[in-house]
């Protein structure tokens, strides 16, 4: 009991600091006068106060239910509204993260607008929201006749704890992380043929020009804003990374490019934090690296570099989720600096999960495949909008959806010509599927038969494993494409019993599907 109290009692220090800084504040200056009350409707407060930080999320987006108890209690502590601040800071158990969060004012002390306008959009959600969520529109079944790839299990060489699926073509090597920190190397097959253990979870891992294995280390893999991140070069001989940048928010993504054209390689890095975060480049000089902020807020997932409006300069292409989900351009000014972009912007339960560029339709012009569904958040339930679209580029990198197909939960998908028909295919996975109704639509393979159409396929048994991330590659040396489906367990409803005991058995944290062409 001793232990807790005197926790608690340094937990709370700086908290009586920082109020202890804002009473001597206020000694000197008016305290700042309370929002008054308008006359606005629930609506208009909304449209007013939530667009202020992303798109404006409709009542309809989820049911009476999770706007009470999953949503509103969480914009309530956003907008001074809520009785559960303490509370919620109480969940810091870091010194230095909970000072960020303070600083950053993530739960201002003072209400943004006056309590009887919040309840106007209190009632305004909970009476305009369904009782329930519709069904998935209409659309092509998955069928289970998949027959271009046949399912092979490793050999109980990874858990299903992975963080990381890389093949790597220049070692004909597949890398694995994990969530306890190890790097395994493993042979076409999946036999295990070395690992290296890390000081938390690898995230991502690419080849450097020069031939050497760079990895990128998340630091704390579950929701948080401690910087522990970091990015290195691995020494596979002596089993060791060293660092090269450090103090990174929750990383879990970062592409390699000469930003600057200065003939050194710069580092993109998606830092995707928690209630923090940014999206930065770290600028390769003489000395080390040089961090350049491209957009600080939380929630970076990916980017793509590419020279999008093709005047010899390297563009970004971004994925940003976390609230103000959205898909943005930065626009390369030759100068250092990147002139930002928004293509698409989407509702913040929509759940964004992953992007694709990639010329589906074959008129000359790149299209954004979207996918959406990451369902981990405050809102917990089927999501009939979540799935996999096709954003048609006209010409001039305006975006329009063409094509959707839902798919609870859908993680990531992948745009190949997998059946080397001189079109591209897709192939997705589904984290967060539907176990009741579609236990089935772990997986989806979406064949391109022209014309915008697609058939979607999958495997039996494909929910053997809780599929989080997704590679492509020739494993097999066959001269066709291969995936690989990388398993994360994730406890579901008891119910789910005999499931969960698959994805719990050894070695079953990889799925290889072989490509039969060849």
């Amino acid at each position: 009991m001793r232990l807790l109290w005197l926790a608690a009692l340094l937990l709370t220090l700086p908290l009586l600091y920082h109020a202890c800084q804002s009473s001597s504040t206020h000694d000197t200056a008016d305290p700042p006068a309370p929002p008054q009350p308008t006359t606005l409707t629930g609506q208009q407060l909304a449209q007013t106060y939530c667009t202020s930080c992303h798109a404006f999320p409709a009542p309809a987006l989820l049911d009476k239910r999770t706007w009470r108890l999953g949503v509103l209690p969480q914009m309530a502590l956003r907008m001074g509204q809520s009785t559960q601040q303490m509370q919620a800071l109480g969940q810091f158990s870091d010194q230095a993260e909970l000072t960020r969060i303070i600083d950053a004012s993530i739960f201002p002390e003072q209400p943004t607008l006056a309590s009887t306008d919040w309840q106007k959009i209190v009632d305004y959600y909970t009476t305009q929201a369904p009782d329930s969520l519709p069904a998935q529109p209409a659309h092509s079944p998955l069928r289970t006749n998949l027959s271009l790839f046949q399912p092979e299990s490793s050999p109980r060489s990874v858990d299903a704890q992975v963080t990381l699926l890389r093949y790597d073509s220049l070692v004909n090597r597949v890398w694995a992380g994990t969530q306890r920190g190890q790097l395994v190397a493993l042979d076409q097959s999946l036999r295990r043929i070395d690992s290296i253990q890390f000081s938390s979870p690898p995230v991502d891992l690419r080849r450097s020009k020069n031939g050497m294995l760079d990895v990128l280390l998340v630091g704390l893999l579950n929701p948080n804003d401690r910087l522990t991140g970091s990015w290195g070069r691995v020494d596979t001989q002596r089993k060791t990374v060293t660092p090269q940048i450090q103090q990174l928010n929750r990383p879990v993504q970062v592409t390699t490019a000469d930003l600057n054209r200065d003939g050194r390689d710069d580092q993109l890095i998606a830092q995707f934090g928690h209630y923090l975060g940014k999206l930065s480049w770290f600028e390769q000089t003489s000395n080390g690296y040089r961090e350049h902020i491209l957009d600080p807020v939380p929630g970076a997932r990916q980017t793509l570099v590419r020279d999008l409006n093709a005047d010899g300069w390297p563009d970004i292409l971004a994925l940003l989720t976390q609230g103000d989900e959205q898909i943005a351009a930065y626009y390369n000014q030759h100068d250092g600096t990147f002139r930002k972009t928004v293509l698409l912007r989407f509702p913040p339960v929509y759940g964004s999960s992953f992007i694709e560029l990639a010329d589906i339709d074959q008129d000359g012009a790149p299209d954004l495949i979207y996918t959406n569904g990451d369902n981990a958040d405050y809102s917990i339930i089927a999501k009939p909008y979540h799935g996999v679209r096709i954003f048609r580029n006209d010409g001039h990198f305006h975006f329009k959806q063409h094509w959707f197909y839902p798919l609870y939960g859908a993680t990531q998908t992948l745009v190949r010509d997998f059946d080397n028909d001189g079109d591209l295919d897709m192939a997705t996975i589904a984290q967060f599927p539907d176990y009741d109704r579609q236990p089935n639509a772990s997986f989806a393979y979406f064949e391109n038969k022209g014309n915008g159409q697609f058939l979607p396929q999958t495997f039996v048994n494909n929910s053997r494993g809780r599929w989080l991330t997704l590679e492509a590659g020739d494993i097999d040396q066959d001269g066709d494409l291969d995936l690989l489906l990388g398993s994360f367990f994730r406890p579901t409803h008891p119910r789910h019993a005999n499931l969960m005991n698959q994805w719990r058995q050894p070695g079953a944290g990889i799925l290889l599907l072989r490509n039969r062409l060849h």
